[in-house]
């Protein structure tokens, strides 16, 4: 038996190259398969932004606008007769006329007015929420726009502040003219005979102001009555719908590549890669088995039982021409990945092969390889540690593949199994792996995760060479980056990763998926 201090040393890339994760630039590629994996973000995206739409659309009542135009003409500031009168006057600035004009539009004023003349239920207030009025571009016209649960109240209330705002400004225009004729007349009686030249001149601007009187605001006009709108301006279903589409989509990618970076998990072979520069080994098909107990072959897909001869055979291509029993440890960063199911079926393929295995089950915590084989162990690990039972009496054959596939179990937990995991640091535990070498060819070791409990370090420390499953969709990102620190720290690299739960498109099994039909089997069968 060669002593431990003896064992060769490990082939390791300096200062643990394969632990450095990858700086490459994110293909394209890389974004397809995101959006491919989280397709069900975009799609649930997409089905709530156009259902909310689709509630809106059903329950929002219709929006009808109506435009009247009101035309500004500001008589000249030269005009003396007209000064002081309530008149739009032009200014320097052109707009701020038209701008005076949108702002008397929607006074109170003008929206008693219009309640008055409608005969409207609405408070003034409530009549100017629905109302707006704005200059049209450079020109002397100021457009008012009136919405409204109809099309002729939309119309009725565009008109109605149209002419409310002339009606108005002429009230008040002719308030003021009353007052200033009035007082023009005092002026013309004290003035003396009618040949006087100030009398005159009273007279003169008496008579036009009295024709100005006469008509409405000469500065303000209705230009274009308000006509019945012909459709609804809101909601406008189909805008809608397509507008809800782009927002889902445009909600559902983001959606999609802020989990990708949220993810905690590791969801895809070229994510493990990143984290570890480590060779893939196999790739396990995803199982539809919903018992998370340890699988043994005759309960795995043909696919997944293909992934495990792959393992065997990459395994065997690794050892680079190297003869002579070796040692395994199987681990990973956490609990449920498939490490004992990857354990025990790759036992099995190598003993297929013709090889003697071992498989030892060093997970004292949570055992379940004997559940899994329907094996009840009558020496444990911890009584051969102990010296308490030979190797040799401990092990247990599988059925069904005879002396080439032994077991070495562990105790159930409720029989103190757990209390003595301190046991695989003693001594005696460090060269079990060469004791058991002595009678296989392959030692394969079933370890708890070494970022849970350190249980399994020791035996990983004499292990000829170190596997490490992952399970896509399970293994966290930090527990896997932890893992690898921790092996790097004790020189520890591993021969590759074997990745369970893989798509069936991106796995050996879909060379099953398309089976031969019947014709051809009995044609085959024939020949």
């Amino acid at each position: 038996m060669q002593p431990p201090e003896l064992h060769p040393e490990r082939p390791s890339r300096p200062a643990a190259e394969w632990l450095h994760p990858s700086s490459e630039p994110l293909p394209l590629e890389r974004y397809i398969r995101v959006l491919r994996q989280r397709l069900w973000v975009i799609v649930l995206c997409v089905v709530v932004c156009v259902g909310a739409t689709v509630v809106y659309l059903s329950q929002a009542e219709s929006v009808y606008e109506a435009e009247a135009d009101l035309l500004v003409t500001p008589v000249g500031g030269d005009i003396e007769a007209l000064v002081g009168l309530p008149l739009v006057r032009e200014s320097n600035d052109p707009t701020r006329d038209v701008e005076t004009v949108s702002r008397l539009v929607t006074s109170g004023a003008v929206a008693r007015r219009v309640k008055s003349d409608l005969g409207s239920d609405r408070t003034p207030r409530g009549l100017l929420n629905h109302i707006t009025a704005e200059p049209v571009a450079q020109s002397n016209i100021v457009a008012i726009t009136a919405d409204a649960e109809t099309a002729k109240e939309a119309q009725q209330l565009a008109n109605g502040f149209a002419s409310a705002i002339v009606e108005v400004r002429t009230e008040d225009l002719h308030n003021q003219l009353d007052e200033v004729i009035s007082r023009l007349r005092d002026r013309r009686r004290a003035a003396g005979g009618p040949d006087t030249p100030t009398r005159q001149a009273l007279e003169l601007q008496i008579n036009e102001l009295e024709t100005l009187r006469g008509g409405p605001d000469p500065t303000l006009r209705l230009q274009n009555a308000a006509d019945v709108p012909a459709s609804p301006v809101a909601p406008r279903p189909v805008l809608s719908i397509i507008a809800s589409l782009i927002v889902g989509l445009l909600l559902g990618v983001v959606g999609a590549f802020a989990l990708e970076m949220l993810d905690p998990r590791l969801r895809r072979e070229e994510q493990v890669r990143r984290l570890l520069r480590l060779p893939v080994l196999a790739r396990v098909p995803r199982e539809s088995l919903r018992d998370k107990s340890p699988l043994r072959p005759n309960r795995l897909s043909p696919g997944a039982i293909e992934a495990y001869r792959t393992l065997r055979a990459t395994l065997s291509v690794s050892r680079g021409g190297v003869s002579g029993p070796r040692s395994l440890l199987i681990t990973g960063a956490s609990a449920s990945e498939g490490k004992t199911t990857t354990a025990i079926n790759l036992a099995a393929s190598l003993a297929l092969a013709g090889h003697r295995v071992i498989l030892i089950e060093a997970d004292l915590r949570r055992p379940s390889i004997g559940r899994a084989l329907g094996m009840e162990p009558k020496h444990d690990l911890m009584d051969v540690i102990l010296d308490e039972a030979s190797l040799e009496d401990a092990l247990g054959e599988v059925e069904g593949y005879g002396p080439n596939f032994s077991v070495l179990l562990a105790r159930d937990p409720g029989e103190g199994g757990a209390p003595f995991a301190d046991g695989l640091f003693l001594p005696t535990a460090r060269t079990l792996l060469e004791r058991a070498k002595e009678h296989a060819d392959f030692v394969i070791v079933d370890a708890p995760p070494l970022t849970e409990v350190i249980d399994g370090l020791a035996l990983a420390e004499h292990a000829d060479e170190l596997l490490l499953v992952i399970r896509l969709g399970r293994s966290l990102q930090k527990r896997v980056v932890q893992l690898g620190e921790l092996l790097a720290q004790h020189g520890i690299e591993p021969v590759g990763i074997a990745v369970v739960g893989v798509p069936p498109s991106e796995s050996a099994s879909d060379y099953y998926v398309t089976a031969p039909r019947p014709a051809r089997k009995r044609a085959l069968a024939r020949g």
